[in-house]
């Protein structure tokens, strides 16, 4: 699952900004503040009629009062809005960063797909990225973008990687997944399911993006030999996700002089890389001891290489001529599908299983339709995903497949996602967007519209996604954004729905699951407001491992 936009700039108040703004604030507020209100007045009362816009300081007054509620304040706002788009400004007005915030479906497809040229990776998000994910997909815009693009969608359209990736969860659900959970349900202490599904979704994107899977490395069983590598990679991406929220020369200098959080990164950064060197040393071994036969290697990362390798005009391997920066381009590449399938689907499939806990009603159907497909083996389900007639069965789970995609539309793992205007343009709802502002797209608030979703929003409720015969019938993405839209559209979605499925049927087939303290949707758990939408503290979980019954 992508991580489309890595930052969205409505984060973009914050302490250190409000430190330098408050003095420019004492200094030109009697000069500034007649002339800004008569500019801004009529403009924010069309857009954002609800959004309060100071002439001198813009939102930021009412971000202080409401950023520990970030995503619900700007879901409250944009609801507000008469065409669910509103307006942001920056101090002075705009002075920094303006542009716009939309949960309209019409806006989100114009910004995405009919005007997409228009619309790209800004360049404060790719600067503050720049030292984790160099050249990697996400952050590269035109021609860069193109090639990366092209050789991605043809490996993730590849039947032979649908098998490679089916038969590597099989292995690591039944070796690795399926032996920790029987562990902790025999000894009845909590564990922590979040973090469980992040160490397993990064041991099966390392396998399928890289090919790399030695039986004594494991996130997931081996805490001391990947642990350095978890603890350097989230705090990379903290940092590096802390400098959107900082003043880009406060930060720069702070790299120059290698103090604070930026010598922390610099450190992060190098355990990453020592990492990613080994993985890459390990593939090259293996790819020379076996030659370079697509049948043995079928993983992305040996597609990329094969293409950097190329030596009959390949245009991406002109991009990057030397050596150097050959490897360069790799490891960004192993770096940014690390990030990529990381954390997005561990957080969706956590807030999965706390939303069956929650619903009761809806965890028996999930676990009725599981048993009834999977029946040949009941306590060790064929999830293999390598034949026809197991992708069958796992398409064929209809409601599994509807209580996954609600969890997402309540919870997208990328709650926000942005893009920068390269010109001046008008949105379908009449809204003007300047060149160089921010347009930033919210799926968790379109999730909560009761314009898209009708009156029960809020509920949690699979059946919205079924017909009358109990198929899954799917929406437009600029509707549902979880996986975005147009020609920067999620490759793994694909990928993404079959690990969640496969990883969803293993644990219910076999175990209930207990959440500690007990699951309400009265009081749902708090999230972490970072690049995506973790729960906060973890998920707390007794498992009770279920009756095996043929």
């Amino acid at each position: 699952m992508d991580i489309d936009a890595v930052a969205p700039p409505l984060f973009h108040f914050q302490s250190y900004t409000v430190v330098i703004v408050l003095g420019l604030f004492l200094v030109s507020v009697l000069l500034l503040l007649q002339h800004h209100h008569h500019r801004h007045s009529h403009q924010a009362k069309a857009n954002s009629a609800t959004c309060s816009c100071n002439p001198i300081l813009g939102n930021l007054v009412a971000f202080l009062r409401n950023g520990h509620r970030f995503l619900d304040w700007t879901t409250d706002l944009l609801t507000a809005a008469p065409a669910s788009t509103m307006e942001v400004h920056g101090p002075l007005g705009g002075l920094g960063y303006r542009g716009i915030a939309t949960a309209n479906p019409d806006v989100v497809d114009h910004i995405l797909r009919s005007n997409f040229p228009n619309y790209v990776k800004g360049a404060r998000i790719r600067a503050a990225y720049a030292d984790l994910l160099g050249d990697g997909l996400f952050l590269a815009n035109g021609r860069l973008w193109t090639l990366q693009r092209k050789l991605a969608s043809y490996s993730f359209s590849s039947r032979l990687l649908r098998r490679f990736s089916g038969r590597v969860l099989r292995d690591h659900i039944h070796r690795r997944l399926m032996p920790f959970l029987s562990a902790a349900a025999d000894s009845s202490e909590a564990v922590d399911l979040q973090d469980v599904l992040r160490r397993f979704t990064f041991d099966n994107i390392c396998s399928v993006a890289f090919g790399v899977d030695d039986e004594g490395s494991s996130a997931l069983l081996d805490d001391h030999r990947h642990g350095p590598f978890f603890s350097a990679f989230d705090h990379a991406v903290d940092v590096s996700f802390g400098r959107i929220l900082r003043p880009t020369l406060l930060w720069r200098a702070m790299k120059l002089l290698n103090v604070g959080s930026e010598r922390s990164l610099r450190r992060a950064i190098a355990v990453v890389d020592d990492y990613v060197a080994a993985i890459l040393e390990l593939k090259q071994r293996r790819r020379g001891s076996r030659g370079k036969n697509i049948e043995e290697d079928p993983d992305l990362l040996s597609r990329f290489t094969s293409a950097m390798e190329e030596e009959e005009a390949s245009e991406l391997g002109a991009v990057f001529v030397s050596p150097e920066a050959k490897r360069r381009f790799l490891r960004d590449t192993v770096v940014t599908f690390v990030l990529a399938g990381k954390d997005t689907t561990s957080s969706a499939l956590t807030w999965f299983f706390w939303f069956l806990a929650a619903n009761p009603r809806c965890e028996r159907p999930v676990y009725e339709e599981v048993h009834h497909l999977l029946d040949r083996d009941a306590c060790d389900p064929d999830v293999d995903g390598e034949n026809d007639q197991v992708y069958e069965k796992l398409k064929g789970m209809h409601y599994l497949h509807a209580a996954i995609t609600e969890t997402m539309r309540l919870y997208p793992p990328v709650p926000i996602a942005s893009r920068v205007a390269a010109d001046d343009d008008v949105l379908p709802d009449g809204t003007v967007v300047r060149a160089g502002s921010f347009a930033d797209y919210s799926a968790y608030a379109m999730g909560r519209s009761s314009r898209l979703w009708g009156d029960d929003c809020r509920a949690f409720r699979p059946e919205r996604w079924l017909d009358g015969h109990g198929r899954f019938v799917a929406t437009e993405a600029a509707r549902y954004p979880v996986f975005h839209a147009g020609p920067r559209a999620c490759l793994g979605k694909e990928m993404s729905y079959l690990q969640m499925k496969v990883v969803a049927a293993a644990v219910v087939r076999n175990f209930t699951v207990e959440v500690l303290p007990a699951a309400s949707m009265d009081t749902p758990p708090e999230h972490e407001m970072a690049v995506t939408l973790k729960m906060k503290d973890g998920l707390r979980v007794r498992l009770k491992s279920r009756a095996c019954a043929a």
